[in-house]
């Protein structure tokens, strides 16, 4: 049982240690769903892309959005130079999609028809996405085992409202019932 007590915050003179293991975390996060995307950003040899999960909305107003690179990934460099981005909303049906944009080495765009964004500098649109936020890069920070990389949307689009979200949850793909 919690009481009050045990809530209380530490005093400024106690210690605080953290032992939340790196593997301990991941198992937790597992649990946590994510729609998964495939951001694109314009390369020195061409486009780039990399499936993220960690991605989501900052400001409405303006608008806002960020995504997490791993610092361990191929193409953060790319990522970090490019002047904008553009993060497409992945469908049921795009699992082999996802699976060869996370895998190092795969020719990424290899059967994808892709389209190029109305905004300068951000990456090309999948045409099979759901929907994509076309972005200028505003901002980066690295965190961690990770950059997080803001962008300011330029252009957001839903191009499938019937098909359900393309879904991670517990190190898989997974379908969800409306």
């Amino acid at each position: 049982m919690v009481t009050r007590d045990m809530m209380a915050a530490p005093d400024a003179n106690d210690e605080v240690q953290v032992t939340v293991s790196a593997e301990e975390f991941k198992n937790v996060m597992s649990r946590v769903a994510a729609t998964v995307t495939i951001v694109t950003a314009p390369g020195d040899d061409g486009p780039i892309g990399l499936t993220v999960s960690a991605f989501m909305s900052v400001s409405a107003d303006p608008a806002i959005v960020l995504v997490c690179v791993d610092k361990a990934t191929g193409s953060l460099q790319p990522m970090l130079d490019a002047d904008g981005f553009t993060v497409n909303v992945m469908g049921e049906g795009t699992e082999d999609d996802a699976v060869r944009f996370a895998t190092r080495g795969a020719d990424k765009f290899a059967g994808s028809e892709r389209y190029e964004a109305t905004t300068p500098g951000s990456g090309p649109v999948l045409a099979n996405a759901l929907a994509h936020f076309e972005c200028v890069t505003i901002d980066r920070t690295e965190v961690g085992d990770h950059w997080v990389i803001y962008g300011e949307v330029m252009e957001s689009v839903v191009t499938d409202e019937t098909t359900p979200p393309l879904v991670w949850l517990d190190r898989g793909f997974v379908k969800i019932e409306a």
